[in-house]
């Protein structure tokens, strides 16, 4: 699937809540309002997804920059978030199938552990909606839901 074929399925303004889930706690399920703008940058070469949410009252803000070559389903993607990312930015490589569903794959250190991976799927809006889930996936391939955010197209 090519971005360009799917683009305007994405493109506009989006709100909905957004979860964290800190599967290590008791409770370990944090819900917030979330507002997400996706539009076309660089020549309409690629998608950029800005996001807001809330985290123990203190807001919270990222974004992901989404892009392929046009000739193939391969997507390549750099993310970051405030609340996750301590200042780094995320590269992620993955595809987009034939129906325009995003999976982009990426890591992150742990200090004196190996790397942590982290998968963002992003399934092709239906029916004015749209869904962010993420994971964190351990070393040893085990993975873990860390975000699910809902959205309803505002357009």
């Amino acid at each position: 699937m090519k971005l360009k074929d799917v683009k305007n399925k994405y493109i506009g303004l989006w709100k909905g809540n957004h979860r964290l889930i800190l599967s290590w706690l008791p409770d370990p399920d944090f819900n917030s309002d979330s507002n997400l703008a996706i539009k076309a940058v660089a020549n309409n070469k690629f998608l950029m997804f800005t996001y807001d949410w809330h985290h123990e009252g203190l807001a919270q803000e990222g974004m992901l920059l989404v892009g392929n070559n046009n000739e193939q389903s391969e997507v390549t993607a750099s993310w970051i978030d405030s609340w996750g990312m301590g200042g780094k930015i995320m590269n992620c490589y993955g595809t987009m199938n034939e129906v325009g569903d995003i999976s982009l794959r990426g890591s992150y250190e742990v200090q004196d552990n190996p790397d942590w991976g982290w998968r963002i799927d992003i399934p092709l809006p239906t029916d004015n909606s749209l869904q962010v889930k993420m994971y964190n996936v351990s070393p040893d391939g085990e993975e873990f839901l860390a975000v699910d955010a809902s959205y309803t197209s505002m357009d």
